[in-house]
């Protein structure tokens, strides 16, 4: 088959692909114009208007990450970065024998030069300390920093730790599970430059070896491919997205130094709060804070206990760090976005009971988060405010809906508005699966998305609750 065969026939499959795509979005209204006639006419208003509720959204987000979100990397990508920042890659980690070599060398590999890597060991008990000495025995270079610390004192303040000796106009979080594609500083580097008003940066999220994994690992790369691109990318259109991920996520120094410590050291209740890290940091940044003028100066908060940095003068380093002097010490208004381009591999739970804890550290994130994000949020574009919002208030209810609709509405005799919403959720899960298989189109995988609505509806939305009465339990795991 001929170059131009090749191209005709590319460009006959994404016709093909973005067809497929009005019509999901004409059924969507369409279903969401029958809800209405239905909730007027005939079934229970509570179930209706909640039913209403959750194909306005599905519509607007659709509409949003189709039409109107742009990856910011395709206006960068022709950027020429010689002379780019110093991003700092900030990896803390506890207990990762399994999955820290991956992690660093993913680090290691990056095709941008002008970086610099910290990882933090942050108290583990198993041999990752070891391994970490081993990594650098093997990588010789001045920009890889190794700080171990003598205590665990959970990965809010392990950041902490390494932002106190980071150099970079720009820091790169991820996670220890975790591992990046080769370019993916370089990338992020690009659209730093291109945007000086951009805050933060979150990346799209993918399971490791999904395919090969079991269910729970399946049901995982479902429900994240969807959250990244189309929540976060309908969120991103307005540059506002509301969670930057903690598998990946890039943020301008200026934008985040201020409030570190405060993040790091976050109280809730009258107790340490260690689960609000990444919707807690993207709030920050949301806020549109002011820079105080000490924000240039990274002056350490209080004593981490460091046992050994390998061949590095830590009180070197901090003396060392410059200041970002090319944005001006006025209001900014950063943005928050989102990146397709940028792919970040994901170590996931592989158990339910593992999953389950998983998300209640989440959920008990996105109830502090309430008071953060919820309180600032109307600052942003209006519309997507008001869908923050109506999605806000929607998990906040779902728990009396499912009740109202599987238990009450029963014993009352009303079937007719029960079969009316789990044929909602299961038109639904159809979108979200067809959406899927669009975007993978040689991925099996789209068949796990209609029944994972189901569990989210009926297994997730009981563990907000528990989350919520487990509030002030610290156990991270």
């Amino acid at each position: 088959m001929s170059l131009q065969e090749q191209t005709s026939r590319y460009s006959e499959v994404q016709r093909r692909k973005w067809l497929v795509r009005v019509l999901m979005v004409i059924a969507v209204g369409c279903v969401l114009v029958a809800k209405i006639y239905f909730t007027i006419s005939l079934v229970d208003p509570w179930v209706g208007i909640y039913s209403i509720l959750t194909s306005f959204v599905l519509l607007c987000i659709l509409v949003l990450s189709y039409f109107k979100y742009k990856d910011p990397y395709l206006n960068a990508k022709n950027i020429n970065i010689t002379n780019g920042p110093l991003i700092s890659i900030i990896v803390p980690a506890k207990n990762e024998e399994k999955n820290i070599r991956n992690c660093v060398q993913s680090c290691l590999n990056q095709t941008y030069r002008n970086k610099e890597i910290i990882v933090v060991n942050d108290g583990s008990t198993d041999s990752t300390g070891e391994i970490l000495d081993e990594i650098r025995k093997e990588n010789r270079t001045e920009n890889f920093h190794i700080l171990h610390l003598s205590k665990s004192v959970g990965k809010k303040k392990a950041v902490e730790a390494a932002s106190e000796i980071a150099r970079g106009e720009i820091y790169a979080c991820m996670d220890s599970d975790c591992d990046m594609v080769h370019d993916g500083v370089e990338k992020a580097a690009k659209i730093f430059q291109n945007d000086r008003k951009l805050g933060a940066l979150t990346c799209h999220g993918r399971v490791r070896d999904a395919r090969r994994g079991n269910t729970m690992e399946k049901f995982q790369q479902v429900y994240i491919d969807i959250s990244c691109r189309s929540i976060k990318a309908a969120e991103s259109s307005y540059n506002s997205v509301t969670c930057c991920s903690g598998s990946l996520s890039f943020y301008r120094r200026v934008a985040i130094q201020d409030f570190i410590h405060e993040w790091a050291n976050d109280r809730f209740l009258g107790i340490d709060f260690k689960f609000c890290t990444d919707r807690r940091m993207t709030a920050h940044i949301l806020a549109n804070r002011p820079k105080s003028d000490s924000s240039l100066d990274k002056k350490p908060h209080e004593h981490m206990p460091i046992l050994q940095t390998g061949d590095d003068d830590i009180e070197t380093m901090k003396k060392s760090l410059d200041p970002d002097a090319e944005i001006s010490n006025h209001h900014i208004t950063w943005n928050v976005e989102y990146s397709n381009s940028i792919k970040v591999n994901v170590g996931v739970p592989k158990t339910f009971g593992s999953l389950a804890r998983q998300q209640i550290r989440w959920k008990k994130s996105f109830i502090r988060s309430l008071f953060a994000t919820g309180g600032i949020f109307w600052k942003r574009p209006s519309f997507i405010a008001l869908l923050y919002y109506i999605q806000t208030a929607m998990k906040l209810i779902r728990p009396y809906i499912v009740f109202y609709t599987i238990i009450i509405l029963p014993l009352k005799g009303d079937f007719t508005s029960v079969l009316f919403w789990i044929a909602g959720l299961m038109f639904t899960g159809m979108i979200w699966a067809v959406e899927y298989r669009l975007r993978n189109p040689n991925d099996g995988l789209w068949l796990y998305r209609p029944p994972f609505t189901f569990i989210n509806t009926f297994v997730y939305t009981w563990l907000l609750i528990y989350s919520a009465i487990t509030i002030r339990n610290k156990s991270w795991r």
